[in-house]
């Protein structure tokens, strides 16, 4: 039984292509007949019949089954259905999934994506859309489709559901933020920072958006990514308390001055400050301070974070009782390393 109706809809959907996926992922392949899809009726479900669903639908539209026979005109047509379904022209749509759980939009890659994970492509920007773009676009065929007059509603229909141009600020609200402790990769790491430097500079982030950024990672001048909030300025930006000289063999927490050496500007000094105050906002630090626990935390746990075995006494001022778990306990910013 076809419960997303999708065989019926053979303007966008290869039947053939349909069949072989679904053989393909059967366990006895051999018991399906040539023409296996039937409308769904709950008392053929309760007898056994098996279900074609929206998660194994959902699951064709990304196979290279499907993707094989399926045209940028197929993609078309399947893109108006789901308009239909999804807008107020046709009332008694029949579908029990939100849109935003289909990929039915064809990329680039002539591969389907969801509303969510994919964009306009935009002409102000560099990556807009190439094969080996690291951002998944609207397929430029079917985006001219799109800007044609008579598909305007449609178009305007995709941004109401959440399909944006690529700009720098929609990609960080749609794609960063959302992803922030994992975002950041050796590959992207100055490239990303840079580009939300130039939003700082324009005053384009808001201060809710710059601290849900404390998490994003950061590169280290030994080349790791540690987040923004463990992170210490590295002597070359001039902070208040130069660490780096005498820890820089001990801790791999200081900042990278790639940031700043990579980015073309004239105005060296101005920027160093503007590039302090953007990663101070972020959480990096420039000297120490006193870190308190305000939560109980075992023997364990408290060696863990660099306190001596001999600060953690294991039985009371009295004697009379064991210590197994501390509370409140202070200490300052790399004392391991003093003497």
């Amino acid at each position: 039984m076809d419960s997303a109706s999708m065989s019926k809809q053979l303007s966008f959907i290869n039947i053939e292509s349909m069949h072989q996926y679904i053989i393909n992922h059967a366990k006895n392949p051999s018991h399906y007949a040539d023409e296996p899809f039937i409308d769904y009726d709950s008392n053929l479900n309760q007898i056994g019949v098996e279900k074609f669903t929206w998660d194994q639908c959902i699951d064709m539209f990304r196979s290279d089954i499907f993707l094989k026979t399926h045209s940028i005109e197929e993609n078309k047509r399947m893109i108006e259905y789901f308009y239909k379904k999804y807008s107020k022209i046709d009332t008694d749509d029949g579908i029990d999934i939100g849109i935003q759980q289909i990929p039915f939009l064809m990329d680039q890659n002539n591969r389907l994506q969801r509303i969510k994970d994919i964009y306009f492509p935009a002409d102000t920007i560099v990556d807009n859309g190439t094969i080996d773009s690291e951002y998944l676009f609207v397929n430029k065929t079917i985006f001219a489709w799109l800007n044609e007059k008579i598909q305007k509603e449609i178009k305007k229909w995709l941004k109401d559901m959440g399909v944006d141009e690529r700009t720098d600020l929609t990609y960080l609200r749609k794609t960063i933020i959302p992803n922030v402790a994992f975002y950041i990769t050796l590959e992207n790491a100055v490239r990303t920072i840079k580009m939300l430097f130039m939003l700082f500079q324009k005053n384009a982030i808001t201060k809710k958006e710059l601290d849900q950024l404390k998490k994003l990672k950061l590169l280290t001048t030994r080349g790791t990514l540690i987040s923004a909030e463990q992170c210490f300025f590295c002597d070359q930006y001039k902070p208040r308390l130069q660490l780096e000289e005498y820890l820089k063999t001990k801790e791999d927490k200081f900042l990278s001055f790639d940031y700043v050496t990579s980015h073309n500007s004239r105005k060296e000094n101005e920027d160093l400050i503007e590039w302090r105050r953007f990663f101070i906002i972020l959480g990096v630090q420039e000297d120490l301070h006193p870190i308190v626990f305000n939560r109980k935390l075992t023997s364990y746990e408290a060696a863990g974070y660099g306190f001596c075995d001999d600060y953690l006494s294991t039985t009371s001022h009295d004697e009379k009782h064991i210590v197994d778990a501390f509370f409140g306990l202070t200490t300052i910013t790399f004392i391991q390393h003093t003497q």
